[in-house]
This record gives structure tokens, C-alpha cells and sequence, in this order.
């Protein structure tokens, strides 16, 4: 499956006091990587388009592991790495691994599930989305 790579820097509005990041900013850093993921597998399809119409779906997310293994600090440049390891009839499964340089900063695997913005019931992965994260 497509491995994806998102650059981040660490800002001001991401730590404490101390220059350390939070640790929620990390869900942020994750959920902009998948979202530009999602972006550059579907180039012709604005995010804002996807939930519209009959046919349109919203991707929710249905659990997360999260490993913090070390700090990232003010001015650190990040680098988010995503790959989908599964794929099934409604949902998906991406590890995401939040590094600066050689060092894993956190882990996260993630599980999202696809939903019909209609009926707001799972709906199955559409075919363009699909054959667009194997690629």
C-alpha cells in the first residue's frame, strides 16, 4: 500500500511553556497527514466535495492506539510518515509514525470508518478511494 510522507514544523501554539509539544497536537499532526494523503491520492476531488450528494461519505474515526515515546520541541521539524496497512469493506487502518530525524516521536495506528453522509450509516469504501490509497 501507498506510504506517505507530511512535513511539519512545530510552532508556538503546539507546545507549553517549556517548548515542549502537547500531546494532543500530535492527533492534529496525524489527522493533517491523512488528510493530505487523502488529498494527493484524489487530486481532482476537493475535500469539501467528498460528504456532498447522494453519494457523498464522511470518514470518522473509529479507534486509535497511540505510543508517546519522546518530546518534540519548538522549531522542530517533523516529519509524519502514513501508510493504510488494512483495508476492508467499510473501514481502513493507517500506522502513522510522527519523527523528527531518525527519532520516532510518537506512534499511532489508526482505524477509520466510512460513512454515508445521507444516511450516516457505514457505507462501503468507495472505488476511486480505494484504488487510489492501494496505488
Amino acid at each position: 500500500m501507498r506510504r506517505f510522507e507530511f512535513k511539519a514544523r512545530v510552532y508556538y501554539s503546539d507546545t507549553d511553556a517549556e517548548g515542549i509539544v502537547y500531546h494532543t497536537r500530535y492527533l492534529d499532526f496525524a489527522e493533517h497527514a491523512r488528510t493530505e494523503m487523502l488529498r494527493e491520492a484524489l487530486p481532482d476531488v476537493p475535500q469539501s466535495e467528498l460528504a456532498k450528494g447522494e453519494n457523498g461519505i464522511i470518514i470518522v474515526i473509529r479507534s486509535m492506539e497511540i505510543d508517546f515515546r519522546s518530546a518534540g520541541y519548538l522549531d522542530d521539524e517533523l516529519t509524519v510518515y502514513t501508510e493504510m496497512i488494512d483495508m476492508q469493506h467499510f473501514s481502513c487502518t493507517f500506522q502513522q509514525d510522527i519523527m523528527r530525524g531518525d527519532k520516532v516521536l510518537c506512534s499511532l495506528k489508526v482505524k477509520a470508518a466510512f460513512i454515508s453522509s445521507a444516511t450516516r450509516k457505514p457505507t462501503p469504501i468507495p472505488d476511486n478511494i480505494r484504488k487510489a490509497m492501494i496505488g
